[in-house]
């Protein structure tokens, strides 16, 4: 490709374009460039080149053309301000006319208030419609598909209002032909706050009902949604607090242990019994304490008077006295739990040289849930359920004497402890399912014990070993077939954010608004240390919404 100069070009004279005198005797148009006449010789036969290093560079540019529709009262939060302000505006460019002589009360009209949100109107209709407002005026065809449903038209002043099938209602003018905003307009925007505000924080379907008798905006339940979401007493009210995913089970659970080494502790009630069984005998409260084994579900019941710390801690030596001394009791953080912690500490650290009994029974580490969070101890809440379910639906109205209740509450517990961990198979090679009772007794508590002979040749030692093979072939059973129906998480299963935390004392209103800078885990999974005011506070994963 060759480079020719414009002085040197005959093509350029035509593309250019000459006038007819010029072109006449026009020397470059007619005959060429002078050094074609000339002697072959001394045309230019190499092209000066330019190295690659020394060319300039070009960097393309590109550009995008966007409309950007701004409408001029976009700074303005309130649509009652809005539109006092602009009918004060309407107001002063009249007066300013020499003509009008007109005088005006210190408020402002209400003919003054309806032409000045008419004219907004317009001005958002003509910044967010104006393809619509050309095509309506020309008398063409609506080219959008959602428009053309509502069949608009331009009324004697200029706005577009919906034309719709009312017509022969006995609706209002403005009823039967609304007029028309698009959701993005800050007008529509600033009218379903007012609105919003104005039924106090009603529902959709009440705005959207109020709205439509005047207004017909595009999308309206994404406006409000929307405006509901900037709305903080909204956002408090309804506010849903996300459950994070369901954690593993603790080493507790799933592995093999002792009876009742290692325990939860609750209370169900309060109850009532009588003294005796007079019929004018007195009436008082009890409770039930109930202890759950964390491996298998066995419990066991105690009935406790009070809800004081040594009322519990009797319950909690009789308990030890007839399953043994736990290595880990967990429980709620009721204050006759943690009390009674610190007096079992204090009987381990007491000064004396001599341990007795009651101290080395002590001697188990006790673990409290983080505050509220009952889900922690979701294991003995079941148990509580049950109890209370088999109580009720026995005793009914009756108030049982100290002995009746007793017996009642030790057959409920043998009840429980015969339960089946693992689905009843329908098999008739397999009967005999897994329960609690198994690994208390060898069997469940309410089985009719069977007959066996005794074989007076087995050794003790071999009858022991005959024994432990059982027991361990309940735990092999229980690891086959129990721990795989624990798997599955039934609920909780998405993971969510953590970011804030709910208050559960206080209503929200009165909940406090701030910024939570930094989330540590703790060390046991069990919770969430933040840092408010330079102090740690502890709290449970659940309650953080997100």
């Amino acid at each position: 490709m060759c480079r020719h100069s414009t002085h040197a070009n005959p093509a350029d004279c035509a593309s250019r374009g000459l006038m007819p005198s010029q072109l006449f005797g026009h020397t470059l148009y007619w005959h060429g460039p002078d050094f074609i006449r000339g002697d072959p010789t001394t045309w230019q036969k190499e092209l000066p080149i330019i190295p690659v290093s020394e060319l300039p560079e070009l960097r393309p540019t590109c550009l995008i053309t966007q409309d950007h529709n701004v409408e001029w009262y976009n700074g303005f939060s309130s649509h009652n301000r809005l539109v006092r302000v602009t009918a004060r505006l309407y107001r002063f460019i009249r007066r300013c006319h020499k003509t009008h002589k007109r005088s005006y009360p210190s408020y402002l009209q209400s003919i003054e208030l309806e032409e000045a949100n008419h004219s907004l109107v317009i001005a958002s209709q003509r910044c967010r419609f104006s393809n619509l407002i050309y095509e309506l005026s020309t008398g063409n065809r609506v080219s959008s598909k959602s428009l053309n449903k509502l069949h608009p038209f331009l009324d004697a002043t200029g706005v577009i209002r919906v034309g719709g099938r009312l017509r022969n209602s006995a609706l209002s003018y403005d009823a039967k032909h609304p007029l028309l905003l698009a959701k993005t307009s800050h007008l529509a925007q600033i009218i379903c706050q007012k609105w919003h505000l104005g039924t106090f924080h009603a529902g959709s379907r009440v705005v959207t009902a109020l709205i439509s008798r005047q207004y017909w905006l595009i999308s309206i339940r994404s406006v409000l949604f929307k405006n509901c979401r900037a709305c903080a007493t909204c956002v408090r009210f309804d506010g849903q607090t996300p459950q994070p995913l369901m954690a593993d089970l603790p080493p507790e659970r799933v592995l093999c242990s002792r009876p009742f080494s290692r325990v939860g502790i609750d209370y169900a009630g309060p109850l009532q019994m009588r003294e005796m069984s007079l019929r004018k005998s007195r009436s008082y409260k009890v409770y039930i304490a109930i202890f759950v084994y964390f491996a298998v579900k066995a419990v066991h019941l105690e009935v406790v008077t009070e809800l004081s710390t040594d009322a519990f801690l009797s319950a909690f030596d009789r308990f030890v006295a007839r399953r043994g001394v736990p290595s880990d009791v967990f429980s709620d953080c009721g204050t006759n739990f943690i009390d009674a912690d610190k007096q079992l500490q204090k009987l381990v650290n007491s000064p004396e040289g001599q341990i007795t009994i009651a101290e080395a029974r002590s001697t188990c580490r006790w673990h409290f849930n983080p505050p509220s969070a009952p889900h922690f101890g979701g294991l003995w809440e079941a148990a509580v359920r049950s109890t209370k379910r088999l109580l009720t639906r026995t005793m009914g109205h009756h108030v049982l004497t100290y002995e009746e209740f007793v017996t009642l509450i030790t057959r409920i517990e043998a009840v429980l402890n015969s339960r089946p961990l693992t689905p009843v198979t329908t098999d008739p090679s397999d009967l005999d399912y897994l329960s609690p009772g198994h690994f208390l007794i060898g069997q469940p508590l309410l089985a009719i014990p069977p007959r066996i002979e005794f074989d007076s040749n087995i050794s003790i030692k071999g009858r022991w070993k005959l024994l432990d093979q059982c027991h361990q072939s309940f735990w092999r059973k229980w690891s086959a077939e129990y721990l795989t129906t624990l798997n599955a998480r039934t609920k909780w299963t998405s993971e969510v954010p953590n970011i804030g935390t709910v208050d559960n004392q206080n209503p929200p209103l009165l909940w406090k608004m701030g910024r939570v800078l930094e989330l540590l885990p703790c060390s046991d999974r069990m919770g969430v240390t933040v840092f408010r005011q330079n102090r740690p506070f502890r709290l449970p994963p659940s309650p953080f919404s997100a």
